[in-house]
This record gives C-alpha cells, sequence and structure tokens, in this order.
C-alpha cells in the first residue's frame, strides 16, 4: 500500500527484458508532452519502449532519444508489442486486439488519476507505484537542439489568447489591453495562434500586435524559445513553453484546475478570478473571466519577474 492509499497495479512484474512496449499518446499538446515523463522514465529504465503520437512526431529532433510514430502507424506495428499502453482513450487509433500483448491499458484508468494532485506528479507516481521504479524524473526527454539555442531576448513576452474551449479563454481584447500595458513599460508582447485562428490574428494586427501564425510545432517550439515570458490561457501551448524553460504565468478558471495543470518545467504562476469558492463550478466557468483585468495580470507579471517563484498562484 502506497502512501496514497492506493494498490498498485502490478505491471513491473509482468514485463521481461526483451519485451517491447507501444506507447500511445494522447492528442492533446499538453496530455502529450506530459505523457513523455512516462515514456522518458521508461526509457532510462531500459525499457524498449516506442511512441505513437502526432505532437512528439511533430517534434521529433526535439526527442532524440525515442522512437516516434504517427498515429496512422499503430494498425501495422501493433502485433510487434508485448505491451500496449495509452496515456488516455484516443480516439485516433483504432482498436485493434492483440492476442499476443501481455498487457494492454490506459493509464488514465488508474487510481492514481483521482488523486487532487499535479498531473506531472500523477505520472510520476505512475511510474513508481505501477511500474516499480524507485526515483522517477519530472524530465519528459524533451532536448532543445544547439542549432535552436540562442541568447534570449529578456523584453519578449509571448502572448497565446486561445485555448480548446470557449470556457478557458479569456477576452481577446483583454490580452490586447494587456500587451498595452506590457509595451508601456518597454517590453516587446508577440502574439502567438494557429492558422485556423487568422480571425483572431486579423484583430490583433489591427490593433497593432505583433502576431506569430504557425501550425509546425516545430516552429512554434522554435518561438517560444525566443522569448523570456509566456501569458495565456490553459492550453497546451503553455505547457510547451513550460517545457522549453520560458516561464509562464497561465489563467485559470479555478484553483482546482490550477493545481491539476499548471506547467510544471519551469517557474509558473496560476492566475485566478476573485470569486468565491462556494460558487458552483459551472457557474464560475462561466464568470470567471470577468473577476480577471488586465491590470490584475500586468501586476501579477510584474511581482513574478521580479521573485520568479518555482510555482505560485494569485
Amino acid at each position: 500500500m502506497s502512501q496514497y492509499n492506493i494498490l498498485p497495479r502490478p505491471l513491473a512484474s509482468k514485463i521481461n527484458p526483451a519485451d517491447r512496449i507501444g506507447f500511445i499518446t494522447s492528442r492533446r499538446l499538453g496530455d502529450t508532452l506530459l505523457g513523455m515523463i512516462v515514456v522518458n522514465n521508461l526509457r532510462r529504465q531500459g525499457y524498449p519502449v516506442e511512441v505513437f503520437s502526432q505532437v512528439i512526431y511533430g517534434l521529433g529532433e526535439w526527442f532524440p532519444k525515442v522512437t516516434v510514430f504517427p498515429f496512422s502507424e499503430f494498425k501495422n506495428k501493433a502485433s510487434t508489442y508485448q505491451h500496449i499502453w495509452f496515456e488516455r482513450p484516443n480516439r485516433w487509433v483504432d482498436k485493434i486486439t492483440c492476442p499476443q500483448a501481455k498487457s494492454v491499458l490506459v493509464f488514465k484508468d488508474s487510481p492514481l488519476y483521482r488523486l487532487a494532485l499535479p498531473m506531472s506528479t500523477i505520472l510520476q507516481l505512475i511510474c513508481q507505484y505501477e511500474l516499480g521504479m524507485a526515483h522517477p524524473v519530472l524530465d519528459n526527454g524533451l532536448v532543445i537542439p544547439e542549432s535552436t539555442r540562442r541568447t534570449k531576448d529578456p523584453q519578449k513576452i509571448i502572448i497565446h489568447p486561445t485555448s480548446s474551449s470557449r470556457l478557458k479563454t479569456w477576452p481577446l481584447q483583454n490580452f490586447i489591453h494587456l500587451a498595452h500595458l506590457m509595451k508601456k513599460q518597454g517590453f516587446q508582447p508577440e502574439f502567438i495562434v494557429s492558422p485556423q485562428d487568422r480571425k483572431i490574428a486579423f484583430r490583433l494586427r489591427e490593433a497593432g500586435m505583433d502576431c506569430f501564425i504557425s501550425s509546425d510545432m516545430l516552429a512554434v517550439a522554435r518561438q517560444l524559445y525566443t522569448a523570456s515570458w509566456f501569458v495565456g490561457n490553459d492550453s497546451g501551448i503553455g505547457q510547451l513553453a513550460s517545457n522549453v524553460g520560458i516561464p509562464t504565468i497561465t489563467l485559470f478558471t479555478m484553483a482546482r484546475k490550477a493545481l491539476r495543470w499548471q506547467p510544471c518545467w519551469a517557474p509558473a504562476l496560476a492566475v485566478l478570478p476573485t470569486l468565491s469558492e462556494k460558487i458552483p463550478e459551472l457557474l464560475r466557468s462561466l464568470l470567471w473571466k470577468h473577476w480577471i483585468t488586465p491590470e490584475a495580470v500586468f501586476a501579477a507579471f510584474e511581482h513574478f519577474k521580479q521573485t520568479k517563484q518555482n510555482t505560485g498562484r494569485v
């Protein structure tokens, strides 16, 4: 029994040294980067693991120590693995019957996922209690290529104004106001959006803002690396910014989500609405964006810049 009152699943006892593991990540950017914590710990322990992931396949040269395939290759290679592990259910990968597999499982089904802990901690606990690793690391295996390393611009701030859900997205006009406040203090804000957000990019440029548009994960990662700070909604781009070493300020709807999803690889600050925790969650998800002002975010940024604590909330 672990200190978290969870009975571990004895996965480690099912793995022989020659067994091959196929690991299927989430289709989402943030979940994928976090899931690679498990992959990197498996690799460090000497397990032969191969990854199926659109995200990591797109970032291939930044994950040089693992073999990566796009999701479409899984059907052709599934029969070669003794263990097939999903970080979470993935509708992009066919449900394939693999009678040769000793284990086919989804990590999200683990009781550890029910703990009120950061996702990064949960994945390390899976390595420890379910895979039998003594000292799992937070590192997910991302390595910034030497060709990308350069002196960062201390005044450059990348702002990501979108997310996977409107409920998690602060109003664009607030981000523009925040960028103006930053400019007045000598900072150089630059917005980053995907091609599908061209209408947002048009509004940003109308407001006089610099805007980087790309769906290429390598290009996005390189662009993030040029900045010294990142501000955005709760999104995968924020996780990628943290993963490449950029301090992040993230706007969250509520404290529970900040605990779970605050970026974990670089100093991070969560900005929360000044709403009572007694307000029902559904109502909070609608009201939160009106209870965080651009002035409050800029003040949080100024304080964070001075202290740069490992983690925090305001």
